[in-house]
């Protein structure tokens, strides 16, 4: 199996905005997750899942909650349990891309390319505009095609052929635009790279 993106090089999501909510109901929801996302990048993962799972307890159904808590699971590197809290929240909110996105993060991250690319497409089929399965997918298939142009150096006894998989891997390379820092995974308002942290509200 070849090796996996390193997890700077996905986007993850966070900030669930699926429906309109009444404005005191989202302060409090934004207050709650303030002080878990504070928890997280102070790195005290431990009582940032427990305080997460506390807010799950009195809203068991919140998509917010449930996301933020499949993200401290992935910085745990507990990918298990949090491709468990994603799969449930698919077949609970199969509407919402970001599950979908946040689970073809870990895929690819483990190296299962297929199962990535499923998933960011079920991202897209769920919101085709979704910034941040489109940039994931695009990089996926970037990744994809230096692999397939690096085999093709190993493996053919073509000239021409190495000639077109080397010029096509240089320029893969001066292309490539430089990797922004990376943020926490479940950053209050920051865009980590590759795993959705601020979509846009769909009404």
């Amino acid at each position: 199996m070849p090796a996996a993106l390193s997890r700077r090089s996905f986007r993850v999501g966070c900030c669930l905005l699926a429906w309109a909510l009444a404005g005191a109901i989202a302060q409090a929801r934004a207050d709650d997750l303030a002080q878990v996302r504070s928890l997280q990048s102070a790195g005290r993962l431990e009582q940032a899942l427990r305080d997460v799972r506390g807010l799950i307890e009195h809203r068991p159904n919140d998509p917010q909650y449930r996301l933020t808590e499949a993200l401290i699971l992935q910085q745990q590197h507990q990918d298990r349990q949090a491709i468990d809290v994603l799969r449930q929240l698919i077949l609970q909110y199969p509407e919402l891309p970001e599950p979908y996105n946040n689970l073809g993060v870990i895929y690819a991250e483990r190296g299962d390319y297929a199962q990535a690319l499923e998933q960011l497409r079920m991202a897209l089929h769920a919101n085709p505009d979704y910034a941040t399965a489109n940039a994931n997918l695009g990089d996926l298939y970037v990744q994809l095609a230096r692999q397939s142009y690096e085999r093709a150096l190993r493996a053919s006894d073509d000239p021409g052929a190495q000639q077109h998989a080397r010029a096509a891997l240089k320029w893969l390379q001066s292309a490539a635009a430089p990797q922004p820092p990376a943020a926490p995974a479940a950053a209050a308002s920051a865009t980590s790279r590759h795993t959705a942290t601020t979509p846009g509200a769909r009404h």
